[in-house]
Formats: C-alpha cells, sequence, structure tokens
C-alpha cells in the first residue's frame, strides 16, 4: 500500500465523508480519496479551506478534515485555526513536509527547519504529530482524529512527508481509537442535586458545551423539572428552544434581556452549563448575581477564571446532566410551578428604538423573523449583534464568539448546499472573504445577507470591557452588484427579495442598506 493509499484509507476507516482541499492536491492523492469514497471540496487557498471545514465542523459536530499540500501553505489560515481553538471547534489538517530524508536544502514551500511548521502552530493545536513511514500514517491520523474530538474539540495537526506518498509498505491497522469524555464525579453530581432541589429560584445558564455534547433534550428535561428559567450564551442560541416559556434570552448583563437579567439577579442557585463566561455573551462580564453558583465545563480550564464558583463541575456536559436528571427525578416527585412562565410571558416587548426613516439592523432581523431557515451562519460584528436576537429552536445556529477571523456566515452557507440556510455578514466580511465568494458562489444554495452600513461603525472592546459600537470614521462605498446581489432599502423590499423564489438552487445573495447612523437593540452606541 502507498502512502495515499494508506491516508485514504484510514480516513475511510474513521468516518470522514469530506475532505476539504486546495487546487495543489497531488492527482494521486486525488485519485486516491474518490476511490474511497472521500468527497473533495476544493478551494483555491487553504484560508477557504480551513474556513469551510471550520463551518462544517460546528454544523455537523464533528471534526472538519483539511489536506494542505506543501503544508506551508497552511499558514494562510492560521487566523481560522486560531479561532476554531479559541472557540472549540475541531479541525483535523493535514499538512505535508516537504521531505524527511534530506532537508533544509531550501525548497520551494519549505521553511528554514522541519519543525517549523509545527512550532508555529503549537499554541493553536491541541495535538501535532509527524508520520515519516507509511506504517505511521493510519495510527498517527486515527490518534489526531481522536485528540480534536475528545473532551474540549479543538484542532489538530498531523504532518506527513510528501516521500511517503510514492513508497509502499504495509500500514499499521487502526487501533479503532474513540474520542473520549470526561465522566463527572457522582459526589459532585450528588451535590448539584441536592442545591438545586432546594432551590427558590434557580436559573440555568446554557453554553456551547451543551450543544457539542448533544444535551439538548436532557436541558429541556432538566429545566422542566426544576422549573427553571434558562438563559443561552451567543454560541450556545439553539440549546434551548426560543419558544419554550421557560426560555429568558440569550446574553448576560448588558446585552442580557431584561427578564434573563432579573432572573439572574433574584435568583439563590445558578447553573452554568458548558460555558467559558466570554466577554461577548456577558457584556464584558457585566452580569450580577448573588446566588450559589455551579460552573460545568468539559476540563476545568476555564473555571475560576470569570467567576469563583461555590461549586466546580469538570466533566463532559451531557454525561453530567445524565446522571443529575437520574438523582433529581428521585428527589423530585411533583410538579414545580414557580410562576416563572407566566413572568417571561408577561415580560416580551419590542425593542424601544427611535423613530427612523432608513434600515436599522433590528428592522432586518424582525423581518427575518417572519421567514424560517433551516440554519443559520452569522459573522457576528456592530451591525450584526442585532441577530442574537433572532429566535432558534434548535441545535442551527453557527457563529464566533472570539472573532479572530471574518467569513463564517459566508463559508457556511456555502458549504451547507442547503437551500434554506441563511448567512449573515457584514461588508469587511465580504470583502475578506472575495474569493472564497467568487469561486463558490455558483455551486452554493441558500440566502446570504449582507448587513450593509458601509463598515461606517465597528464593534469596540478596547474603551472599556463592555462591547459598544463606535463609528469608524470612513465610509466605504462598493457596489456589489458583480456579485449578483439584490439591492434593498426598505423592508417591503427585503420581503419581496426574500419571497422571490426563483434560483431556489442557486445562492440568493441580498445587500442590505443599512443607514450608518443606526440604533442596536441590544448594544449601547458611542
Amino acid at each position: 500500500m502507498t502512502g495515499d493509499e494508506a491516508l485514504a484509507y484510514v480516513l475511510k476507516e474513521i468516518g470522514t465523508k469530506k475532505v476539504f482541499t486546495t487546487v495543489s492536491l497531488p492527482e494521486n492523492l486525488r485519485e486516491r480519496l474518490k476511490e474511497y469514497e472521500i468527497e473533495q471540496d476544493i478551494s483555491l487557498n487553504s484560508r477557504d479551506a480551513l474556513l469551510l471545514a471550520e463551518t462544517y465542523a460546528m454544523e455537523n459536530n464533528t471534526a472538519g478534515v483539511v489536506i494542505q499540500i506543501p503544508g506551508t501553505e497552511i499558514l494562510n489560515g492560521i487566523d481560522v485555526i486560531a479561532q476554531a481553538y479559541a472557540d472549540s471547534v475541531p479541525l483535523l489538517i493535514i499538512g505535508s513536509l516537504r521531505s524527511y530524508r534530506d532537508v533544509g536544502r531550501a525548497r520551494i514551500g519549505e521553511l528554514r527547519t522541519p519543525d517549523d511548521l509545527s512550532s508555529t502552530l503549537a499554541p493553536i493545536t491541541k495535538l501535532r504529530e509527524r508520520a515519516i513511514s507509511i506504517e505511521e500514517i493510519t495510527v498517527t491520523v486515527e490518534k489526531a482524529n481522536k485528540e480534536a474530538l475528545s473532551n474540549r474539540p479543538r484542532p489538530a495537526f498531523v504532518e506527513i512527508a510528501e516521500d511517503l506518498f510514492k513508497m509502499k509498505a504495509y500500514p499499521l491497522s487502526p487501533a479503532e481509537q474513540k474520542p473520549e469524555k470526561r465522566t463527572p464525579d457522582k459526589n459532585t453530581v450528588a451535590k448539584v442535586a441536592e442545591v438545586l432541589s432546594n432551590s427558590k429560584l434557580p436559573v440555568i445558564v446554557s453554553g456551547y458545551g451543551v450543544i457539542t455534547s448533544g444535551a439538548y433534550n436532557e436541558l429541556i428535561e432538566l429545566a422542566e423539572l426544576l422549573d427553571a428559567p434558562v438563559i443561552t450564551t451567543i454560541k450556545g442560541k439553539g440549546s434551548f428552544p426560543a419558544s419554550h416559556q421557560l426560555f429568558a434570552g440569550e446574553g448576560l448583563g448588558i446585552i442580557g434581556t431584561d427578564i434573563g437579567n432579573k432572573l439572574l439577579a433574584e435568583a439563590d442557585s445558578i447553573l452554568f452549563l458548558g460555558t467559558r463566561l466570554t466577554q461577548l455573551s456577558t457584556g464584558g462580564w457585566s452580569m450580577k448575581f448573588k446566588g450559589f453558583t455551579m460552573h460545568n465545563n468539559i476540563d476545568g480550564e476555564d473555571i475560576g477564571k470569570v467567576i469563583m464558583p461555590h461549586l466546580p463541575i469538570v466533566a463532559d456536559t451531557g454525561l453530567f446532566l445524565k446522571e443529575l436528571l437520574v438523582l433529581l427525578k428521585q428527589k423530585i416527585k411533583d410538579k414545580i410551578d414557580r410562576g416563572i412562565r407566566y413572568e417571561i410571558l408577561r415580560s416580551k416587548k419590542e425593542p424601544e428604538l427611535r423613530a427612523h426613516s432608513g434600515l436599522w439592523p433590528w428592522d432586518v432581523v424582525k423581518t427575518l423573523m417572519d421567514f424560517k431557515f433551516s440554519k443559520i451562519f452569522v459573522d457576528l460584528s456592530a451591525v450584526t449583534f442585532d441577530m442574537i436576537r433572532y429566535p432558534v429552536e434548535k441545535p442551527v445556529w453557527f457563529t464566533s464568539e472570539s472573532i479572530i477571523s471574518k467569513g463564517i456566515g459566508i463559508a457556511g452557507v456555502i458549504q451547507s448546499k442547503d437551500k434554506n440556510a441563511l448567512g449573515v455578514t457584514d461588508l469587511p466580511s465580504i470583502t475578506r472573504n472575495l474569493g472564497l465568494l467568487q469561486s463558490k458562489k455558483d455551486e452554493a444554495k441558500g440566502t446570504l445577507i449582507i448587513f450593509n452600513d458601509k463598515a461606517s461603525t465597528y464593534l469596540d472592546t478596547t474603551a472599556s470591557d463592555a462591547p459598544t459600537i463606535k463609528r469608524s470614521w470612513s465610509s466605504i462605498n462598493i457596489d456589489l452588484k458583480f456579485l449578483g446581489a439584490i439591492d434593498v432599502n426598505s423592508t417591503a423590499e427585503l420581503k419581496e427579495a426574500l419571497n422571490n423564489n426563483e434560483g431556489d438552487n442557486k445562492l440568493r445573495i441580498i445587500n442590505v442598506n443599512i443607514d450608518p447612523q443606526y440604533d442596536s437593540s441590544v448594544l449601547i452606541r458611542m
């Protein structure tokens, strides 16, 4: 078996259905992947491939696989890898070493030493391994995939010497390494159950860990058993249905809802599930509470950084909730009614914004509420931030809270190839990912909406910890008709564009012209 066949074979064995790669993928490896029925998504450059793989990983809750030869091209997408690392998104990145036998001969695409690429990626990858024999390819790739998916999911990097693609040998059989999930401590679960069962007003804050652990149903069951309100983080949107009577909104502190902040302040116990309590989701850590805090996270990396919980819970969120429910069902026999559902219902109201004539972000979000989308990919920025109030029923919301890289809204709707998918982005993201959009738009489906305020505002976190909208003191006017974009200047025009069913099997790009003097329904404008 040659090295290229060994790679295709192990990818098939670990369940890879699709790889993201570039035009420089060698023909022999391309044929091997086709032979093993692995779909190839080919981009012009590695950054585009990594961005597509990141959104694929988020959407499918599995590792996005990227093959880049030569490996040094991966450096073009270092911002995407860093974002995936910060946001706990699993990527299996496979690159190549130009040669392992005679290094340092200044080959094209070769760094000064063989270790330079791996060293550069060290801070933003969970694992880095190198295969310099065909025998090692299968077990090394399998190990990296396992690490990328185990506990806190993050990028893993495998480097394969290009010499091996031309050689023959007998690779080692895969060891069927399965991703690991940390089980909860039984005494800790018992303490949590005791606190929650005796609480007068427990509140649950649900983060992205609920989604990655597949604990959607368990969270609903827990909330209903306790009659406890649920607040989601921004990245955790969809972990609890927005239509549920116990849903108290998304975000905490100054970006939270009035009812969510009120309940959090009054709670005598608060259960934080699978969340890092990021600056964005907490409004610069501006939330106020005084209750007994319990913080669940997969590896304890973020426990104690924002709050010092009374009870830390280091475990996979899904496994923890399963054990917690077993104990609570033994303690709670009668249905609980705290009157919370009515209080949440009574609190629902429209945002109060000053009178205006042009389109504001909230006008767009409110219009979008009349339409149903199967998946929603969002590039969060000052002008798109109101999208966090768009109601989501299931784990179909995908974004980044670290915002290290731009393009999730664009790459997500492109790679999903779903006519009911929605991508939301802004003008800076369009310019940053113009090559990706132009090269892929003819094969893409769905709807891409550009909140276009002519880049007149930006999301500021330098003046204070609290995110605010600031004027950029510049205005960029780009005619997007070359992308086939539909210009929209009113809600009526937006509805018409969304209702237009022509070209359902093509990507519909809607350029919404936002009044640069807009106010946000969530953020303060400075």
